[in-house]
């Protein structure tokens, strides 16, 4: 077996399930410092120079690196939510993120798609800086609703029909689907789900309080932080580190401390509320849709006998983690790029040519031996 099949197959085992956890909610097997001696004794230590550095995490990045614009939208009666936008013109590209997450975890897909595509990716309810009367109501009405109404906020103005295609990871995928299937999208088009499936995500859910529970509390620097991300899998891009794990802390005032932004053990009361039921509202979705995951062992029942009636296009990516989008940008971008072109997102309907004035239309002979006479 070649070391790739070898790699995915062990993507493939019992943990799958676990696996289907949001980043900040996936295991966590080692602790949050970096300060562990790298022998247990000095005089069998190498010389420092030969000692590789376990503080090589790439500092911070700044947004703007992959974005237009930052800003604050208000949402009368919900909050001000804040938002990253990437591009000028063509059919929106809505992204939202998974649990824990920011708006900066699309950073590198979203500098794929500018070009053509406005990528629009908020800090969701209870995440980044965003801000509402009610932080930890994480209910999937309420979040789809924020959801539809940013939309009308930013595009309700337009004259014209704005296409929308809708992109969601995890928690986000969940929250994608549930304001899709409410119809309120004028525009949608199109919608495409990272990494979550109703049947593993159900699995998942006993285990998580204690993974919530395994991840450190606290870190001394961001720079740790993006270690410690990439170092236990959270993410295996160091770039998509350093740009999204610093939005997903805040420094606390008193220690100095960099700790969790988002409170999600105390988003545990809605767990399942984001993914009950989530496998038919996906299926029931009018429109092209597309399925992004590691691995096949993701698909449970229902997805499973609608991918074999083509009720959607499943991709696989067996070599992400859960952050697909994050571990494998380029390639999670190209998909993205190539359904948007499929499905004609944006574009007008597509035109046949009709035969001129006066010519006989030509029908095709049914021929076979059952018509032999």
């Amino acid at each position: 077996m070649s070391t790739d099949l070898r790699k995915a197959a062990l993507r493939t085992s019992a943990t799958a399930a676990l696996r289907v956890a949001e980043g900040p909610l996936a295991a966590v097997n080692e602790s949050g410092s970096d300060d562990a001696p790298l022998a247990s004794s000095s005089e069998h230590m190498p010389p420092p120079s030969l000692i590789p550095s376990r503080r090589a995490a790439p500092k911070p990045a700044t947004w703007d690196k992959y974005w237009s614009k930052n800003f604050k939208v208000d949402l009368p009666g919900r909050g001000t939510f804040n938002v990253y936008t990437a591009g000028e013109e063509g059919p929106v590209v809505l992204c939202l993120h998974g649990g824990g997450y920011t708006g900066l975890t699309w950073s590198l897909v979203a500098a794929k798609l500018k070009d053509k595509y406005r990528v629009v990716a908020p800090d969701l309810r209870g995440h980044g800086t965003t801000s509402t009367a009610d932080d930890v109501d994480f209910s999937k009405e309420t979040m789809s609703t924020d959801v539809v109404e940013l939309l009308q906020a930013l595009f309700g103005d337009s004259t014209e029909r704005v296409p929308t295609l809708i992109v969601g990871h995890s928690m986000g995928g969940a929250i994608a689907v549930w304001a899709a299937a409410s119809k309120a999208i004028k525009g949608l088009e199109g919608v495409v789900v990272i990494d979550v499936v109703e049947g593993t995500a159900m699995a998942a859910l006993p285990h998580m309080t204690g993974v919530l529970a395994s991840r450190p509390t606290h870190f001394s620097s961001l720079e740790e932080a993006i270690s410690w991300c990439t170092r236990t899998g959270m993410c295996r891009s160091k770039e998509a580190a350093a740009v999204s794990m610093p939005s997903q802390l805040r420094q606390d005032a008193g220690s100095g401390h960099y700790v969790w932004a988002t409170p999600l053990e105390k988003s545990r009361p809605f767990w399942e509320g984001w993914y009950q039921g989530l496998s038919d509202a996906f299926l029931a979705v009018p429109g092209p849709k597309m399925l992004l995951l590691a691995g096949t062992d993701r698909l449970d029942k229902s997805l499973t006998i609608g991918q074999m009636q083509g009720k959607f296009q499943l991709v696989l990516m067996p070599m992400a983690g859960h952050a697909i989008h994050e571990d494998e940008a380029d390639k999670t971008a190209e998909h993205l790029l190539q359904f948007l072109t499929r499905f004609r997102i944006g574009m007008p309907p597509m035109t046949f040519p009709k035969a001129p004035a006066g010519v006989q239309r030509v029908l095709p002979v049914v021929a076979g031996p059952a018509f032999q006479p």
